[in-house]
């Protein structure tokens, strides 16, 4: 019999993160079907994989983000009839149970149609990396417990904001409501988005404690790098036009961009970051008009999914 789960890896020349990550899945005690779906890598991860011959490989040719790829790999699973459908990062190593523990609350909670569990620091295990996301008046989102010691923390399972989608389980069904990542975003805030999308239409994220992983924080992407600084900004000013009040989202828009572009860009260049501060002016530019593109459809009363995620344009 096919297992149920699918569970996509996205990559772009992770070569070096693969071989655990995909060592973890395929040690699951819950049989799933995984698919590395390959973001135009050039360092050999082609080869990584062929170690692990019940891995599937889907090379694209070209990187089309983590966003779009994952779209790629689920679009494949939904085809194929998948009841669950997971996305893990390259960077990710699961727990034997961790798909376990995840469908034990699904199923135990049909109103959920987005579940995570525990990241742990890959360096650091004893120190949390996240129970699920959460956001400020401004849109912003964070890590629910970022750096909270693991003997100290009291969260309990239950509805969360959103889920990140360093490893996530997703129900088919609730995405074929919901609709895919939405591929404006390349990189970053797609989760965020997905999770509110979800919230809109009344289906719930849920936070599983017993489900853990260790998430090897930044390796995949690089923390703090310009591009990322750049990709976050950006992508936040697209989340909260799309997702705050209105009128808030018309008025903090503006103070963003001024934010970004007269007082963030400056003190990185005082810094002597002259990227960072590039970055920071990029993404007050990018950003301002993403907001502008977004709140435009919102005064139109656009509605739809998100250009790029209908579920139903099959497998890819």
């Amino acid at each position: 019999m096919q297992p149920d789960t699918w569970l996509v890896v996205v990559n772009w020349n992770g070569a070096g993160l693969l071989p655990r990550c995909l060592a973890s899945l395929t040690r699951l005690s819950r049989p799933a079907h995984v698919l590395v779906v390959d973001n135009g890598s050039t360092d050999g991860s082609a080869e990584v994989v062929t170690a692990f011959p019940q891995v599937e490989w889907l090379p694209l040719g070209k990187n089309i983000g983590f966003a779009g790829g994952n779209n790629v790999g689920i679009r494949r699973a939904l085809a194929a009839g998948a009841r669950w459908v997971g996305i893990v990062n390259s960077d990710v190593e699961v727990e034997p149970d961790w798909l376990d523990r995840l469908i034990e609350a699904g199923d135990a909670h049909p109103e959920v149609g987005i579940l995570g569990g525990m990241l742990l620091f890959g360096d650091n295990p004893d120190m949390v990396n996240s129970t699920g996301l959460i956001l400020d008046r401004f849109g912003r989102a964070r890590d629910r417990d970022f750096s909270a010691p693991l003997r100290d923390l009291e969260t309990q399972d239950g509805p969360v904001t959103g889920m990140t989608g360093g490893a996530a389980l997703f129900r088919a069904e609730a995405l074929r409501r919901i609709g895919l990542f939405d591929p404006a975003y390349f990189a970053y805030y797609e989760d965020v988005d997905l999770s509110l999308r979800a919230a809109t239409l009344g289906i719930k994220a849920w936070y599983v404690s017993a489900a853990r992983a260790l998430h090897g924080y930044g390796k995949s992407f690089g923390t703090g790098s310009p591009k990322q600084r750049y990709l976050l900004a950006r992508n936040h000013m697209r989340a909260m036009a799309t997702h705050l009040p209105l009128p808030w989202a018309v008025a903090v828009a503006p103070l963003l961009t001024f934010f970004r572009a007269a007082v963030k860009a400056p003190l990185e260049l005082a810094r002597g970051k002259p990227s960072h501060a590039s970055a920071h002016l990029r993404a007050a530019g990018a950003g301002a008009l993403a907001a502008l593109e977004v709140l435009g459809r919102r005064f139109r009363h656009e509605k739809g999914l998100p250009r790029g995620s209908d579920p139903s344009a099959g497998p890819q």
